[in-house]
């Protein structure tokens, strides 16, 4: 099992998502591609043994080169592979994947909610349905000529032996950590969107403000559902 994620400043992010699949695949390998972190991302990752592969977007959030990544990068794999964003964690095991006949996995999403005002993700439980999360993380690379992920690998089209499981596995995505760092993150994000992106309408979810951000966290606190 190879384990393939894009980060940009997840040193908050990244440990538990290492653990989280180290936990699942004992001997999977982790390959980090990192877009130029400010932070301690890096470092994280070397002392967590991942490898490291730094790509450039004059530090501009660019989503073509994002889908490039994720639809060439597991070529050259032969087994199962996951591809996922740093805060997307799919719940599914080594045994799981043993006794499966599909070629891809189908995942039932939640965005996973913080009802404290902390940022402990271990002691995150509760989420909300995320249908636009169900995404295809989860494929055996030997059987797929061609994942053909769309904006934000929301949707894809695969070429190759498709299968989907007929097993429907939970994802979660870590979206509402913790108000202010939503905050923060939206503002990082907003300043770093590419012209492309803008114009495509790419990671537009970044441009909200802070009042619209709080509502939005509020609202998931309010209808979340204890998950985990």
């Amino acid at each position: 099992m190879t384990i393939f994620t894009i980060t940009y400043n997840e040193q908050l992010m990244l440990p538990y998502f290492v653990a989280h699949y180290r936990k699942r695949f004992p001997n999977c390998k982790i390959v980090v591609y990192d877009n130029e972190s400010t932070d301690k991302t890096v470092e994280i990752a070397e002392s967590l043994g991942c490898k490291i592969l730094t790509y450039k977007t004059d530090n501009r959030l660019n989503d073509l080169v994002y889908l490039e990544i994720k639809n060439n990068c597991w070529k050259n794999e032969l087994d199962w592979v996951i591809i996922a964003d740093c805060d997307e964690l799919v719940d599914i095991s080594e045994n799981d994947l043993i006794n499966e006949k599909a070629t891809i996995i189908r995942f039932e999403a939640y965005n996973m909610v913080n009802l404290r005002n902390d940022l402990n993700i271990e002691g995150i439980t509760h989420g909300v349905r995320a249908e636009s999360y169900d995404k295809a993380y989860c494929f055996n690379a030997s059987k797929i000529d061609e994942i053909c992920y769309g904006a934000g690998c929301h949707w894809c089209e695969p070429k190759g032996l498709v299968e989907y499981s007929e097993n429907i596995y939970k994802a979660y995505h870590y979206k509402y950590i913790n108000i202010d760092y939503m905050i923060n993150r939206h503002a990082i994000f907003a300043s770093r969107l590419s012209d492309e992106n803008i114009r495509r309408g790419y990671g537009a979810h970044y441009m909200y403000g802070e009042q619209q951000i709080i509502e939005e966290f509020q609202t998931a606190r309010k209808n979340s559902i204890k998950i985990r």
